[in-house]
C-alpha cells in the first residue's frame, strides 16, 4: 500500500475514533454535568437519547443523498458541525440546551459514520477491502479503550466543560485533516439521488440489514445490562464494569488479525460463521459472568467475535453495489442506531423481570436465526 493510502486509512480510523470518543464520554461525565446544570441524572439521560436519535435520523435522511455528495466534503462539513455542537455543550446553561447540542452532534455523526465506511470501500482494493475496513473499525476500539478513561482524567483537571472544549477542538481539526483524503470515488456519477428501494432491491440487501439488526440489538441489549448484572452478582463497584469495557475494547482491536481471512473467503461466505461465533458468545456470557475472573477475561473473546462479525457485515454491505455504496451505508448506520434504541426499550423490562440470562439467551437466539438466513443466502450465491 502507498503512503497516501496508509495516510487516508489512518485519517478514516481517526474519524471513527473521534466520533466514538465524544459519544462515549457523556456517561462518565453524567454526574458532574447534572450537578453543574443544577438538574438530575435523568435529564442528562435525555441528552444521551437525543444524540442517538440524531444519529439515526441523519443516517436515514442523508442516505439517499450520500450517492450524490462527495464523501470527503460531507465528512469535513459534518466534523465542522460536530465541533460547533461540542462547543455549545461546553457552554450549555440548561439541560435542554445540552440535549439540543447533543441532537446536533448526533446529526453530524450520522453523516460521518456512513460516509467514512463508504469512502473506505471506495478507496480500498477489492482484495484488501475487509482488511482496510477492519483497520477503520479499529477506531471504535480506540474510542472504547481510551474514551471513558480520557474523559474521566480530563474532567478531573479541567471539569466537564473543559472536556467538551478539548474534544471539540479535536473535532475542529478534522475538517482541515480531511483535506488530505482522496477526492476520487468509485460509486458512480455525482449528482445521482438514490432511493431507499433501489438499495433494498439489491440481491442480498435484506439479508444484510436483518443480520445487522440482529447483531446490533444483541450487542446493545447485553452490553447495556451486563455491568449492572455483575455488580449485583458480585457486590462490586464501577471498576468491574470498566474492566469489562476495557477487555472488550482490547479484544475488538486485536480482531484485526482475522480480517485477511474475510478477504480470502469473501464476506458472503463468512457472514454465517461470524454470526454463529457471536451467538455462541451469548450462550457462554451469562455463565462467564458468574465468576469475577471469567467475567473480566471473557469480554476479550466477545470483542474478538464482534470485530470479526462487524467487519464481515460492513464488508458485505460495501460489496453489494459500488454505485449505491453511500446510501447502503447510510441505511446501515440507521439500522445500527435503531437497534440501540430498540434494545433498551424492549429488553429493559425483560432484564428487570427475568434477569441477564434471559437477555443473553434472547441475544443468542436472535443472532442464530440471522445466521440461518445468511447461510441460506450464502449457499444460494455459491449455487449460482
Amino acid at each position: 500500500m502507498s503512503s497516501d493510502g496508509r495516510a487516508s486509512l489512518l485519517l478514516l480510523t481517526l474519524s471513527i475514533a473521534a466520533v466514538g470518543i465524544q459519544a462515549l464520554m457523556l456517561s462518565p461525565l453524567l454526574t458532574d454535568i447534572a450537578a453543574g446544570l443544577g438538574t438530575q441524572a435523568k435529564e442528562i439521560g435525555f441528552a444521551a437519547s437525543a444524540y442517538g436519535l440524531g444519529v439515526a435520523s441523519a443516517a436515514l435522511l442523508a442516505a439517499p443523498q450520500l450517492g450524490r455528495w462527495p464523501k470527503r466534503t460531507a465528512i469535513r462539513i459534518a466534523f465542522a458541525v460536530l465541533a460547533a455542537s461540542l462547543f455549545l455543550c461546553a457552554f450549555a446553561w440548561d439541560w435542554r440546551v445540552l440535549a439540543g447540542a447533543q441532537l446536533i452532534a448526533g446529526l453530524a455523526s450520522g453523516v460521518i459514520i456512513p460516509a467514512t465506511y463508504a469512502l473506505t470501500g471506495d478507496i480500498a482494493p477489492p482484495d484488501r477491502r475487509s482488511q482496510d475496513l477492519g483497520k477503520v473499525l479499529f477506531g471504535w476500539s480506540i474510542a472504547m479503550v481510551a474514551g471513558v478513561p480520557l474523559a474521566a482524567v480530563l474532567s478531573a483537571f479541567v471539569g466537564w466543560r473543559g472536556t467538551f472544549l478539548i474534544v471539540g477542538l479535536v473535532a475542529a481539526l478534522m475538517p482541515f485533516a480531511g483535506a488530505l483524503l482522496p477526492k476520487a470515488t468509485s460509486f458512480g456519477a455525482v449528482g445521482e439521488r438514490v432511493r431507499y428501494m433501489d438499495v433494498l432491491r439489491l440481491p442480498g440487501a435484506w439479508v444484510g440489514y436483518l443480520s445487522t439488526f440482529a447483531y446490533m440489538i444483541a450487542f446493545y441489549q447485553t452490553y447495556t445490562f451486563i455491568g449492572d448484572h455483575v455488580r449485583q452478582t458480585h457486590g462490586a463497584g464501577a471498576w468491574l464494569g470498566g474492566t469489562i469495557s476495557l477487555a472488550y475494547g482490547v479484544g475488538f482491536g486485536v480482531g484485526v488479525v482475522f480480517d485477511k481471512v474475510i478477504d480470502r473467503k469473501g464476506p458472503t461466505r463468512m457472514l454465517p460463521l461470524g454470526l454463529v461465533l457471536v451467538s455462541i458468545n451469548y450462550i457462554v456470557l451469562p455463565f462467564a459472568a458468574e465468576r469475577v475472573l471469567t467475567v473480566m477475561a471473557w469480554p476479550f473473546f466477545w470483542g474478538l467475535a464482534n470485530h470479526f462479525c462487524m467487519t464481515v457485515l460492513v464488508s458485505y454491505m460495501n460489496s453489494l453495489s459500488p454505485r449505491l455504496r453511500g446510501t447502503i451505508m447510510g441505511l446501515f448506520s440507521f439500522t445500527t442506531y435503531f437497534s440501540l434504541g430498540t434494545a433498551g426499550a424492549v429488553y429493559g423490562p425483560i432484564y428487570q423481570a427475568h434477569g441477564f440470562f434471559a437477555v443473553s439467551l434472547a441475544s443468542a437466539v436472535t443472532v442464530a436465526v440471522a445466521a440461518v438466513i445468511a447461510l441460506r443466502r450464502s449457499l444460494s450465491a455459491r449455487a449460482q
